[in-house]
C-alpha cells in the first residue's frame, strides 16, 4: 500500500519513527530500503532486474534534452509566480529546479569520486538566492553544460563501475537512470505547474522526445 507522507502526518510519522527522512522509502515485513532505483525494490519482491532502458551515452543525451526543456519551461514564468507553490508538494519553482539540478552536479563529481552524496533537506534554504527566472535558468544552464561535459567522456565499462550513495551502491548507469527519471518526472510537473498559471508551454517536450527514459501515467 502507498501512503502520501506529504499530505498524510500519520504516515510522515510513521516514516520518521523508522529513521526515514526522505521518499520514496519501501517496507516489507522487517526489510527498510531508502530507494534510489526501482531495482532495489525489485530485490526486495524477488523479481529478476529489468534490462536498462538505453545506453549510458543515449540516457546522457536524453536527460540533456529535458534540461534544456527545463530551461526553456522555466523562462517561461512570470517574475511574480517566481515564488508561487507548484502543485503537490508546494514547492516554487526555484526550489523545484534546484531539486532536479543539484542531483546532476553531484553525479557529475561522483564520476570520479565514487560517491553520490545527495540531500535534498536543503534545497528550499539554497534555492533562495535566486530572485529572478533568468538567473535560476543560468543556474540550470551552468550545471547541465558542466555535467554533459564530463558524462560524454564515460564509456560503456564505465557506466557498470559501481558508486556509494547514501542509500547503498549503484552502478553508474543506475545512478543516470534514477536522475533521469527524476528531471523528466519533474519537468511534466512544471508544465502543469504553468498551464494552471495560465502560461502555455512553447513547446512541451513529449515522451518520444524523452526517449530512452520511460515515464509511467501519473504525473504527481
Amino acid at each position: 500500500m502507498a501512503r502520501d507522507v506529504y499530505n498524510d502526518p500519520e504516515a510522515r510519522s510513521e516514516m520518521a519513527a523508522l529513521g526515514f527522512d526522505a521518499v520514496p522509502v519501501a517496507v516489507l515485513g522487517e526489510l527498510r530500503l531508502a530507494i534510489l532505483h526501482a531495482d532495489q525494490l525489485r530485490e526486495m519482491l524477488g523479481l529478476p532486474a529489468e534490462a536498462p532502458p538505453g545506453s549510458y551515452q543515449e540516457l546522457v543525451a536524453a536527460l540533456n534534452r529535458v534540461l534544456e526543456a527545463v530551461e526553456e519551461a522555466v523562462l517561461l514564468l512570470p517574475a511574480e509566480h517566481i515564488s508561487t507553490p507548484t502543485p503537490n508538494r508546494g514547492r516554487d519553482i526555484r526550489e523545484l529546479a534546484y531539486n532536479i539540478h543539484y542531483p546532476v552536479r553531484v553525479m557529475a563529481v561522483s564520476l570520479d569520486s565514487g560517491l553520490f552524496e545527495w540531500r535534498t533537506e536543503k534545497d528550499f534554504a539554497k534555492s533562495r538566492r535566486f530572485t529572478a527566472p533568468a538567473e535560476l535558468v543560468a543556474f540550470c544552464r551552468e550545471i547541465r553544460q558542466n555535467w554533459q561535459k564530463r558524462a560524454r567522456l564515460v564509456g560503456e565499462e564505465d557506466a557498470q563501475n559501481y558508486t556509494e550513495t547514501l542509500k547503498d551502491a549503484f552502478s553508474n548507469l543506475q545512478i543516470l537512470e534514477s536522475q533521469a527519471w527524476h528531471a523528466a518526472q519533474h519537468l511534466r510537473q512544471i508544465y502543469v505547474f504553468l498551464r494552471a498559471i495560465g502560461v502555455e508551454p512553447a513547446h512541451e517536450m513529449t515522451a518520444e522526445e524523452m526517449m530512452p527514459i520511460h515515464l509511467g501515467d501519473t504525473v504527481f
